[in-house]
């Protein structure tokens, strides 16, 4: 399976025209959002299963 952190950071850098400079702005942002989506995500599940245990 390929880095989704790396993909993602290819489509990023694709529609904004940046190709070699700001490389590293371009993944940390990318993995900014990944983490967000993730905690985003934990919340969700963790609601979901509280909701099961009432």
């Amino acid at each position: 399976m390929s880095d989704p952190i790396e993909v993602w950071t290819s489509r990023l850098r694709d529609m904004t025209g940046e190709k070699e400079t700001d490389s590293e702005d371009a993944r940390r942002f990318v993995e900014d959002l990944y983490t967000a989506a993730q905690i985003d995500q934990d919340q969700v599940r963790a609601e979901a299963e509280f909701e099961r245990e009432e």
